[in-house]
This record gives C-alpha cells, structure tokens and sequence, in this order.
C-alpha cells in the first residue's frame, strides 16, 4: 500500500518533469547564450518537481506508518477488552 501511494504521488508530480526540453534555437544577437539558459531553467524545474514528488511521497509513507501504528494500537486495546470481558464472562 504504502509504495502504491509514492508511486502515484511521483506519477502525479513528474509528469510534467519528464516533459523533454526542447531547444531554442540561439541567435548572434543573444550571444548563443538563450539554448544553454532554456535548458538550465528546464533541468532546474524538472529537478524541483522531482523534489516535490519525493517530498510528498517521504509525507504519504509518514502518515500510512502513522494509521498502520494507530490500527495496530486499536487492535491490542480491542484484545486487552475482548480478554477483559471473557475474564468476567467465565467467572
């Protein structure tokens, strides 16, 4: 459960991260300089969003462990009672 959902976080968040960077074409009067800087900003942003997609999936895998720990607690008290119960039952 807990890989299913960082998978789909990642899924949700990197899509537009694999987007391809295309090139611009670079001109004398921009000093051939436009491609490299496009290129940079697109790898910077596809960086960013990978961030956030291990972010988001880092907080998914921290809250699941929180509801698998509460569960586990619920069911020994459920137990604990059940015991209980069964010992004043069967005085």
């Amino acid at each position: 459960m807990r890989t299913l959902l960082a998978a789909l976080a990642v899924i949700a968040l990197s899509s537009g991260a694999q987007a391809y960077c295309f090139p611009i074409p670079d001109t004398v009067a921009t000093g051939y300089v436009d491609n490299q800087m496009h290129r940079t900003l697109c790898i910077q942003r596809k960086m960013s969003q990978a961030a956030d997609a291990r972010k988001l999936a880092t907080e998914f895998d921290a809250a699941l462990g929180r509801v698998q720990r509460d569960l586990q607690q619920q069911k020994v008290m459920l137990q604990q009672q059940q015991s209980q119960l069964d010992a004043l039952y069967w005085r």
